[in-house]
């Protein structure tokens, strides 16, 4: 958190380093997790990549102090800062992309993440903690989870230290995260969703 935005975005810049450098490990994952052929394989990496890639660039212009317009005496000024703790869960049918950039999002702005893989797709999650951890991330930034997203209920969605959700699947999930986040006692907490998305077409 106190670290500065262009030393936090160096922390997406190393996982780019190790995605380009593990590629065929990680499109022979996604072909053994997620079933993708070698072109949807090599179509997520690509986004992985960028995804980490352009939130370190807006990082930098959106958590910049801005000026906004002032009366004469006066000066208004926006500091965006972290929130805190986000929980990210991830669908499998994009356990590369989508699993990076939610906490590549979250890190880059200088919060910490608990990260909840598909139970279809451990291995991925994993190995990208790995190698991310390898180039350099420090320990205590992200925290893998491997549970059924109902059973989190009781567990993470309702503590108090949570500062926000992102979530990707299906929208029943997103109904319930929702209700329970609802009925959470305190702030109210931001949920970033995007559900309904489609399977493997056979």
């Amino acid at each position: 958190q106190h670290q500065t935005i262009s030393y936090r975005a160096q922390y997406l810049q190393l996982l780019v380093q190790q995605l380009l450098k593990h590629q065929a490990e990680l499109l022979y994952l996604l072909n053994l997790e997620a079933a993708k052929t070698l072109e949807d394989a090599l179509g997520e990496w690509r986004e992985a990549i960028d995804l980490c890639q352009y939130y370190a660039q807006q990082a930098q212009l959106l958590q910049s102090t801005q000026s906004l317009p002032h009366i004469t005496g006066e000066e208004n000024l926006l500091t965006l800062v972290p929130r805190g703790v986000f929980l990210c869960i991830s669908p499998w049918n994009f356990p590369l992309a989508i699993f990076i950039g939610q906490i590549a999002a979250a890190v880059v702005t200088g919060n910490t993440v608990i990260a909840k893989p598909a139970n279809d797709t451990p291995l991925i999650a994993q190995r990208v903690l790995d190698l991310w951890l390898e180039a350099g991330l420090p320990k205590n930034i992200v925290q893998l989870v491997f549970a059924n997203s109902h059973d989190l209920g009781d567990i993470l969605f309702k503590h108090e230290l949570l500062a926000g959700v992102v979530f990707t699947g299906s929208t029943a999930t997103a109904q319930h995260i929702n209700q329970t986040l609802a009925a959470r006692q305190g702030a109210i907490i931001p949920l970033i969703a995007e559900t309904g998305g489609l399977n493997a077409m056979i």
